[in-house]
């Protein structure tokens, strides 16, 4: 479905690779805990089997509806919207991709491992912002907590998902970010080691968003959000320097 699109060379495994199978050295520690504490196939259980991906029906709904090629970014061990999206169609065309491989080759074997496993969904190993497809090949691109934990340049990566929309395209996301009074109110070395590493938590403007030219943007606003028990290499560094992140933030439908 969607290797039709891609617009350079790939190596593959179980599926196509644009970035370095091996994981990146500061990653050992996420990826180990992602596969000996069977993340996935926790939160599919918890998403799917027990109802969480009720929390994410709004959204999903208007994703399924757009329907055609769905890349959803940065999955993450969550999966981003892809469990909500299948439950509102088991037969949506879904690709699932990270710059963690470790998490793809998870996703991957949960779904193999399934008596009935979503029909249409493909990975792919990738960095978001230099996406691997041709311009305007995409009906829908979506992300959950994807654009805050991308990892490069965030303004690079707005612009890869316009240009790989097509006309028409809908890119659905939701964003948050830490406001000026909560950072103010962290321990001063832990908020400064935090932006170094993740600028994007701190910005709650998108001007390069803005200037990228969607025909419609619809903006809900959404609450606040704590990340000390998420699963992430954000949270990660922010345990590890004994601290965690309050969000505020909104979901965006945008029309290309």
């Amino acid at each position: 479905m969607f290797t039709q699109h891609f617009n350079r060379a790939y190596t593959v495994r179980d599926f196509p690779y644009f970035v370095p199978e091996e994981e990146s050295e500061y990653n050992f520690d996420y990826a180990k805990h992602i596969v000996e504490e069977q993340i996935i196939p926790g939160r599919w259980r918890e998403d799917v089997e027990r109802g969480g991906w009720k929390r994410n029906e709004t959204i999903a709904e208007r994703i399924a509806k757009h329907s055609g090629l769905i890349l959803e970014i940065c999955a993450g061990p969550g999966g981003g919207f892809t469990p909500a999206v299948l439950m509102k169609d088991y037969n949506a065309r879904i690709c699932m991709s990270d710059l963690c491989p470790t998490v793809l080759k998870e996703w991957h074997k949960h779904f193999a491992g399934m008596d009935n496993p979503p029909p249409n969904i493909d990975f792919a190993a990738l960095d978001v912002c230099n996406l691997p497809f041709a311009d305007n090949s995409l009906d829908v691109v979506c992300g959950s907590a994807a654009i805050i934990n991308i990892e490069g340049d965030r303004d690079r990566a707005l612009r890869e998902i316009y240009r790989v929309l097509k006309p028409g395209g809908l890119f659905a996301f939701d964003y948050i970010f830490v406001t000026e009074e909560d950072f103010m109110q962290m321990p001063s070395t832990a908020r400064e080691t935090i932006k170094e590493r993740y600028p994007t938590a701190f910005w709650d403007a998108l001007g390069t968003f803005d200037a990228l030219g969607y025909s419609a943007v619809e903006a809900v606003p959404g609450g606040k959000w704590n990340n000390k028990d998420d699963v992430s290499n954000l949270a990660d560094l922010c345990r590890s320097l004994g601290t965690s992140l309050d969000f505020s933030g909104f979901i965006r439908y945008c029309i290309k």
